[in-house]
């Protein structure tokens, strides 16, 4: 069985950047802290709670200490927050995310409604709504945007921008359903190029192969991406967290295998699940 890696794996330079700021931090400072994971892999976590990292409910239960903000990014109103309180700031919110809240702002200051195409709970769309002074409005699909037409959510003259990891293929059709509706529609493209680059890696690996594996957490809003958009392409698609979850059984009769990742994983769990597949092939 061959297993072919995509070119573009492992961390990509945000992830690279928050655990390098994190790593620092523990390094320099006694109590750092965050709310939530600081990316989403179960290892990376682990190693910087090994070096004392902790996790808090929220930033306002602690009166001093360093605080580390995710990469995924917080409301600019909670950044404030945070340094009003006098805690040390390291803010990992990856650049490609600031820009996107930045992108909104510069909507919403040109008197459009703004419109994000992305998940409502994630992360990252609350920290670039939060950035805003009016709400905005969130859709994920075609029935989101009939849904608010329906509701006259949507007005006439919008700013569209897009959570930075979704894929191109899936926004396309939304944004047009959204020019045949709104009078005038200005759309910044926030999608992270690192990540278009990467879908377009996978989908181009995924047409040459028998089977896909996608490496990463499921709670990684990129990782699944991917598996979505691999799956159209080659419906023998499966996501695995590390080598542990492969299950032999179902490469029976596979003599190709795209072996590809989410932006978080390290290089070694790569390693892990590419050793582990071609020792079953061997």
């Amino acid at each position: 069985m061959r297993v072919l890696l995509a070119k573009e794996v492992g961390f990509c330079f945000g992830v690279k950047r928050a655990i390098n700021l994190t790593k620092q931090a523990l390094a320099e400072h006694e109590d750092v802290f965050i709310v939530g994971d600081l990316v989403h892999n179960k290892a990376v976590i682990q190693d910087l709670e090994d070096r004392g990292l902790t996790q808090v409910e929220s930033y306002t239960e602690r009166k001093s200490g360093t605080a580390v903000v995710r990469a995924h990014g917080l409301p600019r109103k909670e950044l404030l927050k945070i340094k009003d309180t006098g805690l040390n700031l390291v803010d990992a919110t990856c650049p490609i995310v600031r820009q996107a809240q930045d992108a909104a702002r510069e909507l919403e200051q040109a008197g459009l409604q703004v419109i994000m195409i992305g998940d409502a709970n994630h992360a990252e769309v609350k920290g670039v709504l939060g950035s805003l002074e009016k709400p905005a409005l969130i859709v994920n699909s075609l029935e989101d945007v009939e849904r608010a037409k329906t509701e006259r959510r949507l007005m006439r003259k919008v700013g569209v921008i897009v959570q930075t990891t979704h894929a191109i293929e899936r926004v396309l059709p939304i944004i047009n359903a959204i020019q045949s509706l709104a009078k005038e529609v200005h759309f910044i493209n926030t999608i992270c190029r690192p990540v278009q680059n990467r879908q377009f890696g996978a989908v181009e690996l995924a047409e040459q192969v028998d089977m896909m594996v996608i490496v990463g957490s499921r709670k990684s809003a990129n990782t699944m991406q991917l598996k979505d958009l691999c799956e159209k392409y080659n419906p023998r698609t499966i996501a695995v967290e590390s080598a542990a979850d492969l299950n032999m059984d179902d490469f029976n009769m596979v003599d190709s295998v795209g072996l590809v990742s989410g932006l978080s994983p390290p290089d070694n769990l790569l390693e892990e699940v590419k050793a582990a597949l071609m020792s079953a092939g061997a």
